[in-house]
């Protein structure tokens, strides 16, 4: 019934095939509002019976999304089928082979009949993938803690300052263990590998710490790209319990971690609700440890993107007193080193 001439692209700047592609969605119940992201997407295919656009499937980063078949094929498996078979290579030729869908939890199933795994479903969505790496892996290359209480910590700590400091002091005070995991996104002042070093360097001298790489399992540009987008609206609110209870079910299971701690969020209405959300979801096998936010002695919030705006801004000496001695330093350097 089809081959492979019946794949295009869609180019979704055009107006007039962008109405068929957001038509096609709104018939298989994706909202008006998500269709109007389009220009976020990577590469959109549609999958066409002469000239009726009847499936279509797109990509962004590793996530395969926008996935719809229209009524009168969606019976056979077939359709799905050729679309994720031609997304999947597309998405190959760009050296991608790891492979993320988030979908509604009735269809769940049906990529599983293809091949794809499932990582955690909530009552809404399910979070499947399948590639060249998988949670698995990523869990087994944690080194376990010793003792039985065990905690974690989720920053981006963009940068590191005394604020992010002070959260782990409070943990590692009263647990045996702490996993500080640092998010894995390429910031546009700091990558990750320094973000990464300089949380080491300046928790060096705790010893029942381990710092992990939040990798594609924590509130990544994959699985909650919205957390980086800063909007606090439904869709960020339902990928905040994907998120909650990826870590609770896959992660805090896996390593005993009984305790994760935030600080208390005065300035992000988007962190702020996710607490709230963590709260609601991790609880009672997680306790969840809201720790009021480290100030200066001149009674400031300590804020990382304070530290960002003195550090575009030539004034480091603002905001020495905000941050480790290793963060400060290496401010300094990457300063000279950019003049």
């Amino acid at each position: 019934m089809f081959n492979q001439t019946d794949i295009r692209q869609l180019f979704l700047k055009n107006n007039y095939v962008r109405a068929q592609w957001q038509a096609l969605l709104l018939q298989t119940g994706i909202e008006q509002s998500v269709t109007e992201m389009y220009q976020q997407l990577d590469k959109t295919l549609g999958l066409y019976l002469g000239d009726e656009l009847v499936g279509t499937v797109s990509y962004q980063m590793n996530v395969i999304k926008y996935i719809a078949v229209s009524e009168k094929h969606k019976q056979s498996g077939h359709t799905l089928n050729v679309l994720m078979s031609a997304i999947i290579q597309e998405m190959s030729q760009q050296g991608i082979f790891h492979y993320f869908i988030f979908t509604k939890r009735q269809y769940q199933k049906s990529f599983e009949y293809l091949g794809f795994e499932l990582i955690i479903s909530t009552e809404k969505i399910a979070v499947l993938e399948t590639g060249d790496w998988s949670i698995q892996q990523y869990l087994a290359t944690i080194p376990q803690g010793v003792g039985e209480k065990k905690a974690a910590i989720v920053m981006n700590a963009n940068p590191f300052t005394k604020g992010h400091f002070y959260l782990v002091e409070q943990a590692a005070r009263t647990n045996d263990w702490v996993y500080v995991f640092v998010l894995e996104k390429e910031q546009t002042l700091f990558s990750t590998a320094e973000r990464i070093n300089l949380v080491q360097q300046g928790l060096k001298n705790f010893k029942n710490v381990t710092i992990v790489s939040g990798g594609e399992y924590l509130i990544s540009p994959a699985t909650f790209p919205t957390y980086f987008l800063r909007k606090d609206d439904e869709l960020a609110k339902e990928q905040m319990v994907v998120d909650a209870t990826l870590f609770k079910e896959r992660i805090a299971t896996e390593l005993n971690i009984t305790t994760r701690y935030v600080g208390e969020e005065p300035l992000s209405p988007m962190t702020s609700s996710y607490n709230k959300v963590l709260k609601m979801i991790l609880p009672p096998e997680v306790a969840v440890d809201i720790i009021p936010r480290k100030k200066t002695e001149d009674n400031q919030v300590i804020s990382a993107s304070q530290v960002r705006e003195a550090f575009l801004n030539g004034q480091l000496e603002k905001i020495k007193h905000m941050v480790p001695e290793t963060t400060y330093n290496y401010l300094k350097s990457k300063r000279r080193a950019e003049q």
